[in-house]
């Protein structure tokens, strides 16, 4: 048999198991055994909840790849692409170079990755929990929770912060709820300014029972024990979006929370993504051998592979059991191939379901025998002892357990200072970034979606809308020029997506960002300049006045998105006014376009030359006008359209039906609305609209 280099990309349990058996079976002069892994380390994904809850340490659930398979090359460098007709991978080297290697056999086991995108705002406000770093992170955080409520005054306050919320209730979020409510409850001891009476651990599920996988019986039993330890469960609830504040839920409430954690949304790795290969649910499909279809020397095996069982004929569930089996038949195969042997399909029998549901406790489906309480935690604890990789491992976890049952578990969180960051956060419509009078510890850029600046009216407590802020506009320029407290509310008025950077990151590195200062300066100059919306009574006489007063028809000219730059020179041309609206199908405001646009999308089609001149003219405006314009809606007030006018440095703004609905229904112009301010001042007589009109 000539020599043969195997490659296997993963490093979980399908890879490992895969590698491991190949060693055994071929002697190292028969084949070359190449692992390539991200992470230097196999996690044992069942004891993740164990580590988050504080249970074991991080170590005693990862194993070293390299110390785990003598006699196989392992690498960490990064597998870019899959070559197949040239029979090689592209791989990025430790100076980012992208090198190529040839394989005479490819295993792709590279598992799936968390997709938290799945819900609005969870990738920005919930923790992932598929990995070692989302578990010790996890960890770090909900002591650091602790903390914060030791120290907090304000009862409320408190209570948020020892609110937790895990979405999904499936085997990882059930274990997840179950070793957090443990830890945090048996660690109230140790705290003197709250009780268990403050905590909250709410398990959110959208189906009708939590862990679908096991007999009913045992899922009442787990319902049961889970809500009388303390652990609250929605089913047939899904959370709707994360936000800084919470979970929100499709019925609008808000589950007010510092900590989410989310253990539902997977996606198919990069590499899977890119393969031109065929796939179903997004893994790849394979043979009943596990060669990927149609390829007689590239085998999918784990998460990423859509493997059919002969046992049952039904695909093959993505679990670490079967993992396992499918990886270490998988290399039985390959080694089958290489002797000149027939395959065999993938046949396994599954062993059964176990899953620890806290206070020791625990659910098991083992063989047909079914066991619950403490009788199915021992056996949970046994059955992943022995299944731990090396005696190492079982006699590090098993120590770690023994030590769990006689004392008290560490509370230590040892996580980097997280106030100094630069983040994404998301908002819903209503939801206040922040409240007047806050400390004012992040600057914000708008992203995505409108904000609307609250102030309160003159001797009134309620705060009304003064001004819409938009993408590319930024707010909390008080944590800027360190100020203790911000001076007004902002709360999104749309859907809104921000970057957030803490006032220490911008103090730090001040003397880098001097293009940032300089913007600020002069937005808060031009904020400070507009004085005349700060007298009493413009200000009321705007805020009681209809924006009905000051809209203007729709011009007749209109464009659509598909329209050309040449079509949009014709009606700015002939239009006499310095923008042209760009509607859609349903006469909804897409965008807008003016002069500035039109100079820009020159200027860019010149430096790039990739359209000839004869074809500049049939340029459509959906490449070079930005859509989502700043707008207010027809309910609005004249002193709201007035605020965000001066805020933006507009002199004119498109108005829609209302903020769900962008009909255009016509513009206001500055210049009425300024002519109509002194008209009312013409009018008085007292002091203050005097010097306005002196001032305008």
């Amino acid at each position: 048999m000539a020599h043969a280099k195997i490659v296997i990309i993963g490093g979980g349990f399908a890879a490992v198991a895969c590698a491991r058996t190949l060693r055994k079976r071929l002697r190292r002069e028969e084949c070359q055994i190449v692992v390539y892994s991200r992470e230097n380390h196999m996690v044992f994904h069942p004891l993740l909840a164990d580590v988050a809850g504080a249970s074991i340490h991080p170590d005693s659930a990862a194993a070293t790849i390299r110390q785990m398979l003598p006699g196989v090359e392992c690498s960490t460098e990064t597998v870019e692409r899959i070559d197949i007709p040239d029979g090689q991978i592209e791989f990025q080297n430790e100076p980012g170079q992208l090198k190529r290697t040839n394989y005479d056999h490819l295993v792709i086991a590279c598992g799936a990755e968390s997709n938290l995108g799945i819900i609005p705002g969870m990738s920005d406000h919930a923790f992932p929990f598929k990995t070692m770093k989302d578990a010790v992170a996890l960890r770090s955080h909900i002591i650091d929770q602790l903390e914060k409520a030791e120290v907090c005054s304000d009862p409320e306050r408190r209570k948020f912060y020892l609110s937790f919320v895990i979405i999904g209730g499936g085997f990882s979020g059930v274990e997840l709820a179950g070793e957090v409510n443990d830890l945090i409850r048996d660690s109230t001891r140790f705290y003197r300014n709250f009780t268990e009476a403050d905590i909250s651990v709410i398990l959110v599920h959208s189906k009708d029972q939590v862990l679908p996988e096991v007999s009913p019986t045992l899922r009442d039993f787990t319902l049961k024990k889970m809500q009388r330890a303390g652990i609250k469960i929605l089913l047939k609830t899904s959370a709707a979006a994360a936000t800084p504040e919470g979970v929100g839920l499709p019925d609008g409430s808000l589950l007010r929370t510092a900590t989410v954690v989310c253990t539902i949304g997977t996606t198919p790795s990069h590499l899977v993504q890119h393969v031109d290969l065929k796939k179903e649910q997004g893994r790849l499909v394979t043979d009943p051998d596990m060669r990927v279809s149609g390829l007689p020397n590239i085998w999918a095996v784990g998460d990423c592979a859509y493997v059919t069982n002969a046992f049952d004929n039904n695909p093959a569930p993505p679990t670490a059991q079967f993992a396992e089996r499918e990886g270490r038949q998988a290399a039985e195969n390959i080694v089958r191939v290489l002797h000149g042997q027939p395959t065999h399909p993938f046949h396994f029998r599954p062993l059964g379901q176990l899953c620890s549901i806290g206070e020791r406790r625990a659910v098991a489906e083992m063989f047909g025998f079914r066991a619950s309480g403490i009788l199915a935690w021992f056996i949970w604890r046994g059955v992943y002892l022995l299944k731990l990789p090396s005696w190492s491992r079982r006699i590090r976890v098993g120590t770690d357990w023994a030590w769990d049952l006689l004392f008290p578990r560490d509370l230590g969180a040892f996580a980097a200072n997280q106030s100094q960051h630069v983040s994404r956060a998301y908002y819903r419509p209503g939801d206040f970034i922040y409240r007047k009078g806050e400390p004012a510890n992040f600057f914000y850029a708008i992203e995505q979606g409108e904000v609307e600046i609250l102030r309160g009216a003159d001797g009134a407590q309620a705060e009304k809308p003064f001004a819409i802020l938009g993408p590319g506009d930024f707010i909390g320029e008080a944590a800027l020029l360190q100020n203790e407290s911000y001076l007004a509310s902002i709360r999104a008025r749309t859907v809104v997506r921000l970057v957030a950077m803490s006032r220490d990151v911008f103090s730090q590195h001040a003397g880098l960002m001097a293009p940032l200062r300089n913007i600020v300066a002069g937005a808060m100059q031009q904020r400070a300049e507009n004085m005349w919306l700060h007298f009493p009574a413009a200000k009321d006489a705007l805020n009681k006045e209809p924006l009905s007063t000051f809209l203007e028809p729709i011009p007749e000219a209109t464009l659509k998105p598909e329209s050309t730059l040449e079509q949009a020179v014709a009606s700015l041309a002939g239009s006499g006014l310095s923008f042209v609206f760009v509607l859609d199908d349903q006469q909804c405001l897409w965008g807008v376009s003016n002069g500035a646009d039109l100079s820009r999308a020159a200027q860019t089609i010149a430096y790039k030359q990739t359209v000839a001149a004869e074809d500049v003219k049939n340029v459509q405006l959906r490449e070079f006008v930005s859509a989502e314009p700043v707008t207010v809606s027809a309910d609005d007030s004249g002193l709201l359209a007035a605020s965000t006018m001066l805020e933006h440095g507009l002199t004119w703004i498109p108005v829609v039906v209302s903020k769900s609905n962008h009909h255009l229904k016509g513009y206001v112009r500055m210049e009425k609305v300024s002519y109509w301010v002194l008209q009312q001042a013409a009018h008085q007589t007292s002091p203050t609209i005097a010097r306005t009109q002196a001032t305008g």
